[in-house]
């Protein structure tokens, strides 16, 4: 909507950037859906763009509602299609294998994107669900989200949820040898899709070399993890000595 307010304004990015006193690069990412704005600068876009006060800020409020950023909302729709997906975590349980009491510690005061949260997790348990393969570095289990008792019932449901088409693994980690960053692979149609995830946001990508590089990563980390006999024994050690 900002796009199409400021070519009908007859304005470029160069120069919305200017008056508003930000970057070529922040317009474009607004535009894009890959950053979301303040009101204070959804409502300064409507004054330079001279729209009706409210013209924005109404489609704002419905994004808001959301949740979800542009880049995120892609991937989501990547794994629903999905058939296979393999999750590999470094510091939080993945979204989909989240309780809800987990999910909340992690966004405090945001009921909304605790409710999608939980929606996306209903694709496992549909008819035919995905397979999903998830390994998990040992540090999930020790991160304190919330409560005890929220831990302790999140690590009890990761045991609970692993059945003919969920596996779970954890990797020790001193044995890790891809300890830089958590990712996502989802098989669409026979296809790959990859989300790694970023300091500023993520990323969902088809290159072959990027896939390439994502399942040569998630075969090394499988190697080195715990057989799923063991890393079940392994998160119910750690209950016990950490989340009693």
């Amino acid at each position: 909507m900002v796009r199409t307010f400021r070519d009908a304004a007859g304005v470029t990015q160069k120069g919305l950037a200017g008056a508003l006193g930000y970057t070529n690069g922040w317009v474009s990412n607004v535009e894009n859906g890959q950053l979301r704005p303040r009101p204070e600068q959804v409502t300064a876009l409507e004054h330079e763009l001279g729209v009706p006060p409210g013209a924005l800020m109404n489609v704002y409020e419905q994004l808001d509602g959301e949740s979800l950023p542009g880049w995120f909302r892609e991937w989501v729709d990547e794994e629903a299609a999905a058939d296979v997906l393999r999750t590999f975590e470094l510091a939080l349980v993945p979204g989909l294998l989240q309780t809800e009491e987990y999910a909340r510690a992690l966004l405090p005061a945001d009921q909304a994107a605790v409710d999608q949260r939980m929606a996306r997790q209903k694709i496992l348990a549909r008819d035919h669900p995905p397979t999903l393969h998830v390994v998990l570095d040992e540090a999930v289990l020790y991160r304190t989200r919330g409560e005890v008792k929220i831990m302790r019932a999140q690590l009890e449901h990761l045991i609970a949820s692993v059945g003919p088409r969920l596996t779970l693994q954890i990797v020790r980690s001193e044995k890790n040898p891809r300890s830089t960053g958590a990712f996502n692979i989802a098989t669409v149609d026979g296809s790959e899709v990859g989300y790694v995830e970023t300091i500023i946001r993520g990323i969902v990508t088809s290159s072959r070399e990027d896939i390439a590089e994502l399942l040569a990563a998630w075969e090394a980390i499988r190697t080195f993890a715990l057989s799923q006999e063991e890393s079940i024994d392994f998160i119910r050690k750690v209950i016990e000595e950490r989340w009693t």
